[in-house]
């Protein structure tokens, strides 16, 4: 039997990757119990992305190769937080993950869809 449904394919494309983690300034009206969100983009034609990366290795690389080194927090995502990272992402207009990107290159392994 084949399951179609999409929080398991949105489960599938996200779970094992890694987020970062920053403060929730006030622009999201959806954080964490801590007040962190995952860390997004905005793509010249406003549409948002979420960062992803496939391990901590990469998501390390970006932070220091984007001045974000102490402001973020790498987390991988598991079954247990897979739920609140999507529905903060799905508030604030998310509509797919750009994985691996490089802010020095601009370019990303992988574009997958959200939704």
């Amino acid at each position: 039997m084949q399951r179609t449904n999409q929080v398991s394919d949105e489960a599938s494309t996200i779970v094992g990757l890694w987020v970062l983690l920053v403060d929730n300034e006030g622009q999201l009206t959806s954080a964490d119990a801590h007040a962190r969100v995952p860390m997004m983009a905005r793509t010249g034609n406003d549409q948002t992305y979420l960062l992803g990366f496939k391990n901590m290795t990469n998501a390390r690389k970006f932070l220091q190769s984007s001045a974000l080194e102490n402001a973020a927090e790498p987390r991988m995502v598991v079954k247990g937080n897979r739920g609140e990272l999507l529905r903060i992402a799905r508030d604030a207009g998310v509509i797919g993950i750009l994985v691996d990107y490089d802010p020095v290159t601009q370019r990303y392994s992988t574009a997958t869809s959200l939704s």
